[in-house]
């Protein structure tokens, strides 16, 4: 019964890992400097995932502990029209943005 219960946390402890995505990366303004700006996620459904991120001096934002899949990243507000569609594999995904 033992070796069954570890043999069970070890297998659900790799499953976690294979579905845990990461999303981080850049975003520049038109004139190629960092961007001081927020960045949304939405899954593919348009249901916002965790809280927005705000880029940091350097234009850097991340999402951590996500699952992989399909998302909407919007940048700024929606109506500035700076939404990609990308995918966000297992593991980590770099995806920098040039502002439009």
């Amino acid at each position: 019964m033992k070796k069954i219960l570890i043999s069970l946390v070890i297998i659900l402890a790799g499953a976690s890992m294979v579905y845990a995505a990461d999303l981080h990366g850049v975003v520049t303004g038109k004139d190629g400097k960092p961007a001081s700006i927020k960045v949304v996620l939405k899954d593919a459904k348009e249901v916002q995932v965790g809280e927005p991120a705000a880029t940091d001096k350097d234009g850097n934002y991340a999402f951590k502990d996500i699952k992989p899949g399909n998302y909407v990243v919007t940048i700024g507000e929606k109506k500035d029209n700076n939404e990609w569609k990308i995918f966000v594999g297992p593991g980590e995904t770099r995806r920098d943005f040039t502002l439009k």
